[in-house]
């Protein structure tokens, strides 16, 4: 299976990238930051593509670089804005935050598929990480909206061709106060990682449109 995983340069992308050359997959890794890249594909025996999923034109690049066929696409964010304390954010901060992570959240994704759906084989998938657990209210969380409607409707489009679309979303299992459900639970990489695989398999082929949440095994309510 030809597998292009995006963010790459970032741990979890990483990790994902891991699990599926271990798979035995044909993976792909791609990113922005060539030093991290090279490294990964050295360390795993794949191909790298240094590019930038935000910038319209290095995506639409994309077409003589990727296989003629892909069976997978993992769209992993990969923001650029740096979390500080939003009490001492400036009206600038707090665009440059919402900018940056619609840009690597949703707009990365989108620039990604419109460009390389095309080479999607039939009975493929396409999978979008959202990697963090959201507060309420916050950027993080319309950006998780966004993304989740995004996919819902991709799934619709791409359905005629028997491609599934989902997301992966991190669930409430990494908050305080969970810790201790499981006795020696796994890391929220390693979960998304199992779960992004079993959506490539014939098992997972009715599931398409979701936004599946990692949550350690948590109840969606607590307390």
């Amino acid at each position: 299976m030809d597998v292009l995983i995006t963010g790459c340069d970032t741990d979890l992308g990483r990790t994902i990238a891991e699990s599926f050359s271990e798979a035995g997959h044909k993976v792909l890794v791609g990113g922005r930051r060539r030093d991290e890249l090279e490294v990964l594909a050295k360390e795993l025996d794949v191909d790298a593509l240094v590019f930038d999923n935000t910038d319209p034109a290095s995506v639409a690049a994309l077409h003589g670089q990727v296989p003629a066929h892909l069976d997978t696409i993992i769209n992993m964010p990969a923001p650029t804005w740096t979390v500080g304390d939003p009490r001492t954010y400036t009206l600038a901060d707090h665009a440059a935050e919402w900018r940056g992570l619609f840009d690597a959240g949703l707009v990365a994704s989108v620039l990604t598929v419109q460009v390389l759906g095309d080479h999607m084989r039939s009975g493929g998938s396409i999978i979008n990480v959202i990697p963090d657990f959201v507060r309420d209210g916050s950027a993080a969380a319309a950006v998780k909206a966004a993304v989740s409607d995004w996919t819902a409707g991709q799934a619709d489009q791409f359905g005629v061709r028997g491609i599934t679309v989902n997301a992966v979303a991190v669930g409430r299992g990494v908050e305080p106060g969970y810790d201790g459900l499981g006795s020696t639970p796994p890391s929220v990489a390693a979960e998304i990682s199992r779960l992004s695989l079993f959506l490539t398999t014939p098992a997972a082929r009715h599931i398409t449109g979701q936004t599946l949440h990692v949550t350690h095994g948590a109840l969606a309510n607590f307390g």
